[in-house]
């Protein structure tokens, strides 16, 4: 078996186990409150990763580790409001496939940011996303006639919410990534972690420190996952192609989906099922990039 599928299996597995976890975590904690948590779970990671010998590696050290810090801010920013969808009854199975659309967002921004034409593929990608979107924000009813659609229920507009800011993290850690090595943008990105929650602790004025157990000890091992998650992606895209590797990773909320329901009691009628299906493809779909040259992305950094 090659080493990137064994590294993008464990890192897909991985994050799967991150999705059914935040549920329980968000029953009890607010999104702000897991954040923290979680990043004690995530900077011993970091720590490790200073011993590397490639930590220096990389042609723009100061506009890489800008770029990683704004992953590691914006990815946390996202789980917050993750995490609130979680918290406003939004359930695992339909989340995290929603979620998993968020390369909809630098395929979007490529005619600008990168200027990239979008392709057929990605056209049809975006179309198959925003079909999933609708179908996925129906109200479950026993006949799918009678099913109603409400774009402003809560949970839904905190997925949206952490889709955008996904999206935007995708950007970030694409320029990162390719200026400065994997293991210090994965520094960077746990102190723009860290930051995030210097600002949370003295901002969100909602924060109680008074922790459930259970919801605190699983917060930090959210971070653990996360931090674990990263570093496997990261050795997967060292021995594979990224066309590859991504679409594979974006998989795992088949694994939340099949594992959420029967867990969590969550009910899928006869529109959400197609609406998983084409969330799950579309998130597949916009994930497969073009292989690109250095030139091209450095001339796109600036």
């Amino acid at each position: 078996m090659p080493k990137w599928l064994i590294y993008s299996t464990i890192s897909m597995l991985i994050w799967a186990i991150w999705s059914l976890l935040s549920p329980i975590a968000s029953r009890d904690l607010s999104g702000s409150m897991i954040q923290i948590l979680s990043s004690a779970g995530l900077i011993p990671f970091a720590l490790l990763l200073l011993c590397s010998s490639n930590l220096r590696k990389g042609t723009y050290l100061g506009k890489g580790l800008l770029l990683a810090l704004a992953t590691g801010i914006t990815a946390g920013t996202g789980n917050i409001m993750l995490y609130c969808a979680l918290g406003h009854n939004g359930p695992a199975s339909l989340v995290f496939p929603i979620i998993s659309i968020a390369p909809l967002i630098p395929v979007l921004a490529a005619p600008l940011l990168f200027k990239e034409k979008i392709r057929g593929l990605q056209v049809f990608g975006i179309a198959v996303a925003l079909f999933a979107i609708l179908l996925l924000n129906t109200t479950p009813s026993a006949s799918p006639a009678a099913a109603t659609s409400s774009l402003l229920s809560e949970w839904m507009l905190y997925t949206l919410l952490s889709l955008l800011i996904f999206g935007i993290t995708f950007i970030t850690q694409k320029g990162a990534t390719y200026f400065i090595s994997d293991e210090l943008s994965t520094v960077a990105f746990a102190v723009g972690f860290v930051l995030l929650d210097l600002a949370l602790f003295l901002t969100d004025r909602s924060l109680s420190w008074n922790i459930p157990a259970k919801a605190g000890w699983v917060s930090v091992f959210i971070g653990i996952l996360m931090g674990a998650g990263s570093l496997t992606l990261f050795a997967a895209y060292r021995h594979g192609k990224a066309s590859i590797v991504t679409p594979f990773s974006q998989l795992y909320p088949i694994i939340t989906v099949l594992v959420a329901v029967p867990l969590y009691h969550e009910p899928i009628d006869l529109l959400r099922g197609i609406g998983l299906l084409a969330a799950l493809g579309a998130g597949v779909i916009l994930s497969i990039e073009k292989t690109e040259s250095p030139a091209v992305l450095e001339t796109a950094g600036g």
